[in-house]
């Protein structure tokens, strides 16, 4: 059997592979059937649910790593880290982040409930909602523009509205060329206001959301990559703190899509951290506007610091920006074929 396993996922690749372990028994929940509903326990407000619990119901197995402090949570498929007091976890070597911080309690970790439900279940098992979206038509974001030029490096002279457009249209090449409708928010040199861009999505009847940005930071030595989720209703933003406090009951129009949402931004995620090769600076989740007006799932991507000189340089290469859009592209094709798998 384990040679059997081992072909299949030579011959299949990652995404696909990943898929056909949410039918191995014992793996995750069977598909389209919702997750048992969890013991909750209250901690500091927030509803908690064990991490015994959780690995019980996806088939992992426990193994501290420091007792009660760091736990790892393990099958054949999964590796998923955890530590108290930490929102940071790891998963499958991925970092990404919880909107509530592990606590450790009488000797057991304990997980945010909705960090459980609403970030983790549906990587570890998209099929657990239906029906899984289509994938047909795709609007490109190419972030600033006109008079916003969006961050700058003055010494290199780099301008993220710049980069972000160059991005975008050697992305809608790779794109069109896998068969997908494009469409993008701005195809020169010009400003457009946040909601025109999700206006432009809504008229396009966009089936995917894909917004390209480069950071800036006021110490030139950070650098990586990271890529932004919606963050789901009655969630803090991670890492970041929410501007006011109502945001975080508002259920946004692009709520909807939360399950995913998590799924898309793993998946892009991990294409941009293997394929660029940068620091992992984490999946995380913030409510930015393009991404909380949007109907339909969207992703935020982060390709790098123009702060940083030595990533800034690379960003300034043409090849490079070309493997950022084949970064991208890649995570676009991982994620359908997840979905196109569900609706078989």
């Amino acid at each position: 059997m384990e040679t059997i396993i081992a072909g299949l996922r030579r011959s299949l690749g990652g995404a696909a592979f990943l898929v056909l372990c949410l039918f191995v028994p014992g793996a995750t929940p069977a598909l389209g059937q919702p997750a048992p509903g969890y013991k909750s326990v209250r901690l500091f407000g927030v509803d908690y649910v064990s991490a015994a619990e959780f690995a019980q119901r996806f088939g992992l197995t426990a193994q501290w790593i420091v007792p009660q402090k760091k736990l790892r949570l393990k099958s054949q498929w999964t590796t998923l880290d955890l530590a108290a007091d930490s929102i940071e976890v790891w998963l499958n070597g991925l970092k990404l982040f919880l909107g509530e911080p592990v606590v450790s309690r009488s000797g057991t970790l304990y997980l945010g409930r909705r960090d459980a439900e609403q970030l983790l279940r549906p990587i570890l098992s998209p099929g657990s909602a239906k029906p899984a979206p289509t994938l047909r038509t795709i609007v490109i974001d190419p972030g600033h523009g006109g008079n916003d030029p969006g961050n700058q490096n003055s010494r290199l002279k780099l301008t993220e509205k710049t980069f972000t457009l160059d991005v975008a249209k050697r992305l809608e090449r790779l794109l069109k060329a896998q068969g997908y409708r494009v469409v993008l928010t701005r195809t020169s040199d010009r400003r457009v206001e946040l909601d025109e861009r999700t206006e432009i999505a809504r008229k396009a009847r966009a089936d995917l959301f894909i917004s390209i940005h480069f950071n800036g930071f006021s110490s030139s030595r950070v650098s990586g990559t990271e890529t932004f989720i919606m963050t789901p209703r009655y969630q803090r933003s991670s890492p970041q703190a929410e501007r006011t406090a109502s945001m975080v009951s508002t259920n946004f129009p692009s709520n909807r899509f939360d399950h995913w949402n998590a799924l898309l931004g793993y998946q892009m995620h991990r294409q941009l951290v293997q394929h660029l090769k940068q620091e992992d600076r984490g999946l995380k989740r913030f409510r930015y506007r393009v991404l909380s007006t949007i109907e339909c799932p969207a992703v935020l991507v982060e390709a790098g610091f123009l702060s940083n000189d030595a990533e800034g340089r690379k960003v300034a290469s043409p090849a490079y920006r070309q493997k950022i859009a084949e970064a991208i592209a890649a995570g676009v094709k991982a994620n359908a074929t997840t979905l196109a798998s569900l609706r078989r």
